[in-house]
């Protein structure tokens, strides 16, 4: 084996293995008088790795800034002097494919040289000519420019510097412009093409100046690029966009859009569905101009303007207005994981649409115009999932839609959008496809921000400048598309370097070697289990660099229509099924059986047949989508509400014919009559002969007699009319502690006696307003209440009290506020940090908490607004005011038992406030709580909120609070995600107790700091007694939030 060979098998070894590693002593000697660029050494050489996959940086020892380096090659970067500095020592760090980064040392000689640096003698001192002359001596110029400069932006001129009139002097840039970044015209040194900070940040030029003389001397330029945030546009594959082939121009929008309603007209009973598909301008349902998409983001978040422009439109918008509806949501799924959101915005004196502290669920870019209303809308567009969205809209709401030039009122029983990409014409990109496209050297443009995706062997904002790589391209690249039996071909090749030698290694650690190769091809025919593995590329370089590519092979799936461990058996599917390998038919939604032959049964549909239908009154759901069919007399969602006043029969599509202010049944329109009406539509008065009866001659005297009694008993009763009212009072207040002792006795203990009611308010002083919040127990109106100061706008929250599981959590939330509020140590009475409590009404049907308004809402939602950069600190102000609530309870022995986001609602001067102590289980989504399957089967569970000790024993305490209260904190960093044990996102509650008596916890959520975590992970020890008590942990997250924003002020 000859000495390049042996060199050869050593670095492909560094190669194999992935990762940097150990720690590298390197020497260099460089002379004083090297130019700027000249190489001092490689470290590509000493660690081994490919370039692609390697990344080097300066970190001490630099002194002065003496050094760069570029794609790990060290580098002078401005003159050195063996007379101040001799030698340097460089800190480096390395980071390989492993993300493990690892340190390298390298010692830089200066070697002195004899009559460098030049002298300077004050014999010879020359003076400085102002007039015409030739250019004298060397000179250093420094510059700036943002990497996202256009062509022709200048970035400094060489004239002043010179102090030569433009015809006297010539430029020419002779070194340092890697890649002809830049050009010279007339002195000045422009921007040539594109830069890009994480290619080059910086640029060391030589430029000679030619004075009048003919004399040639040098200038030197230090180019720094800056880099911009947002830029480089990201290639996002999530959302990447077709190339339309068809017919298509600019101007044309890159996406069908359809819109899909169903109403009940009130005056007509028409039910009807309108569509709107938006493909070009022609077929544009809606007054569109192009500000009104904002696509230029990288997380394929796409913001949508509506400005209604005609009359109909408008009052359409108004009457939503009118209806106190502000935001709207739609849910891309059953299971909610994507959301289409909109927000009306007024535009009138005083309200500033562009102000923030405006707006409720929208923070994109508002264009300056004078209409009268904004609808603003966003939502993440998928190129690889559905984009269809079902709109959720209050049921009470009515609004006026044009029908036939007129407008009627109407109430909305279906919102859908369905949004399909199509793509812009190629070489176009942007919302209406008028932006061209700059990529070069066959790279793919962004259909939406038009970043480009470089071919292997390049790099770069539009992909012009060379990659020096190997890589492995594979056939077919999709890699769902290589399955067990086929092929597939690897292709290795080399990009920009000349390969003096080429070695495939594959799985089996057998080997292909080849002398001079710039590429070679590898097929492998019937794949099988065993060809599965890590295919490897080296290549050492002319000047004995090696560097690697890789590919992993993974094929597990097999053929379309085959199946079991061979991909031998045939396997056919009906209603679009697909083949598994091993579980074979894979059913559509609304399909079950061994071939997806059968519809899923009466009551379920989705996929697997694993939902339940919520149809009410007998109506039949789709075995698909669950959508109602509803029956003669039913509407909405859910067929749940009657056909309204006047309306009848199927889809409400019949007018009632009954008369004389009689109602109609709402099935089949039958007619029931007010006195003295009758007939079958009550248009007949009813006629009847009277007799007086002896009988009647015989009890009226008496009645009268009875009269005269009543009257006596009139007066006893209106003199025991107050003692029953408290009596009522003492009962109710009686049966609710009775439930509290069932459950937790400190907390009945805690209630002073009359309690209820002194805080029983008069249901007549309650005016209710829109409904915020609903579940099949329990709902939550605006209201305002009429107190002897003045009206005050409340929450108020009203349960169903025959459902034991309600009324058990009515009275507890009731209690536990009442403990608070009365043994307060504060002035007012209650906490800051906990919801106000205004009164309760006992006394009527439904009863109601009555609790202080929080105007922005829930914490949950809050979080999961979009946002370009997570305020991170601004939320950990929120759970600062939380551990003072959970503090305040621990002082009062009340454990709240569901700390989460959703149970923080925020107030409208920006408090978070505690809140839900016991409705919270019904009022929100299913897939939060859990059956605890135990003898209680109506009970729910927060599971994936409680303690470990809480899910073996049922029981809540302020330490298990703690414990939630960790989950809280999780919620915030993940800005509002579900958590998620191992990627479990539905765990039964023995599986999920297995998993945390294993240690398993909630992972670190991306850019959480791990001081943060930590603080985390102290609520989630196993041991009660060991979690932090809530004013230590009001200690650590105001250092974790003051860390994260130095301008951060927790209020006391």
């Amino acid at each position: 084996m000859d000495e390049s060979t042996g060199l050869f098998v050593l670095l492909t070894c560094l190669v194999v293995s992935g990762s940097v590693q150990g720690t590298l002593q390197l020497s260099a000697n460089v002379p004083e008088n090297a130019q700027a660029g000249e190489t001092v050494t490689s470290v590509q050489s000493a660690i081994g790795e490919g370039r692609e996959e390697l990344r080097c940086k300066i970190v001490a020892g630099n002194k002065n800034r003496r050094f760069l380096v570029t794609d790990c090659v060290i580098q002078v970067a401005r003159p050195l002097d063996y007379g101040v500095d001799p030698s340097y020592n460089l800190t480096v760090n390395v980071t390989g494919s492993s993300e493990n980064p690892e340190q390298l040392y390298v010692d830089v000689q200066v070697q002195d040289v004899e009559g460098y640096p030049p002298v300077y003698n004050d014999t010879c001192e020359m003076p400085t000519r102002n007039g015409p002359g030739n250019v004298q001596g060397t000179l250093q110029l420094s510059a700036n420019v943002p990497e996202k400069a256009h062509a022709g932006k200048t970035v400094t001129s060489v004239r002043p510097a010179i102090g030569e009139g433009r015809e006297e002097v010539r430029c020419e840039i002779v070194a340092g412009d890697k890649n002809r970044r830049f050009l010279v015209t007339n002195c000045v040194i422009q921007v040539a093409r594109p830069l890009d900070y994480n290619v080059d940040p910086s640029y060391n030029l030589t430029v000679n100046v030619t004075g009048s003389s003919g004399n040639t001397e040098q200038l030197y330029v230090d180019v720094q690029v800056q880099d911009v945030e947002g830029y480089p546009p990201v290639y996002n594959d999530t959302c990447e966009m077709p190339i339309r082939n068809g017919p298509g121009k600019s101007g044309d929008l890159n996406v069908n859009i359809k819109f899909t309603t169903e109403w009940v007209a009130r005056d007509i009973g028409e039910v009807f569905v309108s569509k709107y598909i938006y493909y070009g301008k022609e077929s544009n349902p809606f007054s569109f101009s192009k500000h009104n998409f904002f696509t230029d983001n990288k997380n394929c978040l796409v913001q949508v303007i509506w400005e209604p422009f005609n009359t109909y439109d408008t009052l359409t918008v108004q009457s939503i207005w009118d209806s106190q509806v502000r935001c709207v949501q739609c849910f891309s799924s059953a299971d909610m994981a994507s959301v289409l959101q909109f927000e009306i915005l007024g535009r009138w004196s005083g309200f500033n649409p562009a102000a923030m502290d405006h707006r409720l669920c929208y923070r994109g870019p508002i264009p300056e115009t004078g209409r009268y209303f904004i609808v603003a809308g966003w939502f993440i567009l998928s190129s690889i999932m559905e984009n269809h969205f079902t709109c959720k809209l209050p049921e009470d709401i009515s609004i006026s839609v044009s029908m036939n030039n007129m407008l009627r009122e109407t109430i909305p029983v279906l919102v859908e959008f369905d949004v399909d990409p199509v793509g812009c014409p190629r070489n176009k990109y942007g919302p209406f496809c008028d932006q061209n496209c700059t990529c070069e050297n066959g790279a793919r443009c962004h259909g939406l921000n038009g970043a480009c995706k470089c071919q292997p062997g390049w790099q770069g904002v539009v992909c012009d400048i060379p990659h020096s790589t190997v890589v492995i391209i594979a056939t077919p690249s999709d890699t769902r598309q290589i399955y067990i039996r086929g092929s597939v071909t690897l292709h290795c090749k080399v990009f920009h370097l000349a390969a003096d030698r080429m070695m495939w290694t594959f799985p089996n650690k057998t080997e292909k070697w080849l002398q001079g190769a710039q590429e070679d091809r590898v097929r492998i025919h019937n794949i099988q289990s065993e060809h599965n593995g890590t295919y490897t590329c080296n290549v050492l370089t002319a000047d004995r660099t090696a560097i690697n590519a890789s590919y992993e092979l993974q094929a597990v799936a097999c053929p379309p229509e085959k199946t079991s461990e061979s991909c031998e058996e045939e396997c056919v599917c009906s209603h679009g099924g697909s083949c598994d390998r091993w579980a074979g038919c894979v059913c559509p939604p609304g399909w079950t059986g061994t071939t997806c032959q059968t519809a899923c049964p009466v009551g379920t549909y989705g996929q697997g047949c694993s939902r339940r239908c919520r149809c009410q009154h007998d109506a039949t759901c789709s075995p698909t989508d669950g959508r109602c069919n509803c029956t003669e007399g039913w509407f909405g969602s859910n067929c749940s509400r009657p056909c309204p006043a006047g309306l009848y029969g199927w889809k409400c599509r019949y007018t009632c014919a009954c008369k004389n202010n009689a109602t109609c049944h709402n099935v089949d329109g039958t007619c029931a009559c007010v006195p003295p009406w009758t007939g079958k539509l009550c248009d007949a008065i009813k006629t009847e002969t009277y007799t007086f009866p002896l009988s009647l001659q015989i009890v009226i005297p008496l009645v009268l007699t009875l009269l005269v009694a009543a009257l006596v008993l009139f007066i006893v009763y209106k003199r025991n009319k107050a003692r029953q009212a408290e009596y009522e009072n003492n009962l109710e207040e009686t049966m609710v502690v009775l439930e509290l002792r069932n459950m937790e006795e400190d907390l009945a203990q805690s209630l002073q006696p009359g309690w209820l009611n002194r805080w029983e308010r008069n249901a007549d002083d309650l005016t209710l307003d829109e409904l915020v919040g609903l579940g099949a127990s329990a709902q939550i109106r605006k209201g305002r209440l009429r107190t002897a100061d003045a009206d005050v706008t409340v929450a108020v929250k009203s349960v169903r009290i025959e459902d034991r599981r309600c009324y058990r959590a009515f009275c507890r939330e009731v209690a536990a506020l009442v403990a608070v509020h009365e043994n307060s140590e504060e002035e007012n009475g209650g906490h800051p940090n906990i919801v106000k409590l205004f009164g309760v009404v006992t006394m009527s049907t439904p009863k109601c908490i009555l609790l202080e308004f929080a105007a922005k809402g829930e914490l949950l939602l809050i979080l999961k607004q979009p946002r370009q950069n997570g305020p991170l600190g601004r939320f950990v102000r929120y759970a600062v005011q939380i551990s003072r609530a959970l503090e305040e309870l621990r002082r009062l022995r009340i454990a709240h038992g569901d700390v989460a986001a959703r149970n923080v609602l925020v107030s409208g001067d920006n408090v978070a406030k505690l809140a839900d102590f016991g409705l919270a289980h019904d009022v929100y989504t299913e897939t939060t709580y859990v059956s605890a399957d135990n003898d209680d089967v109506d009970e729910l569970l927060p599971l994936k909120w409680m303690a470990l000790e809480s899910l073996e024993s049922r029981e809540f305490t302020c330490e298990s609070d703690t414990w939630s209260f960790g989950v809280l904190l999780w919620e915030i960093a993940a800005f509002g995600e579900e958590p998620s044990y191992q990627r479990q996102r539905q765990l039964s509650c023995p599986k999920l107790v297995g998993l945390l008596r294993q240690g398993v916890r909630l992972d670190r959520p991306p850019g959480c700091p791990d001081k943060l975590y930590d603080v985390m992970k102290s609520c989630w020890r196993e041991e009660p007694s060991a979690r932090p008590e809530p004013a230590e942990l009001e200690q650590k997250l105001t250092e974790c939030g003051q860390e994260m924003d130095p301008l951060l002020v927790v209020d006391d």
